[in-house]
């Protein structure tokens, strides 16, 4: 009964990993790969990893929106 629009459902690890999954982990580590749904990886201007957060940690928490200031 969902009545907004959905995204596709991808793979996040292994061969058959969505290329922006495969290019976080060569880029920033086993940390970039997601464990559960709602992982975040915060991408910085030049396109590259600057943090990555957890299922747990909430979008508008703190540790988040400060970093992304710090970066603007």
């Amino acid at each position: 009964n969902i009545t907004f629009p959905m995204t596709s459902i991808f793979d996040v690890k292994g061969e058959k990993a969505h290329n922006i999954y495969k290019w976080a982990k060569l880029n920033h580590g086993s940390s970039a790969v997601p464990k559960w749904n709602f992982y975040k990886i915060l991408i910085n201007k030049e396109g590259k990893i600057e943090d990555t957060y957890s299922s747990f940690t909430k979008p508008t928490s703190k540790k988040i929106t400060s970093k992304i200031e710090s970066l603007l």
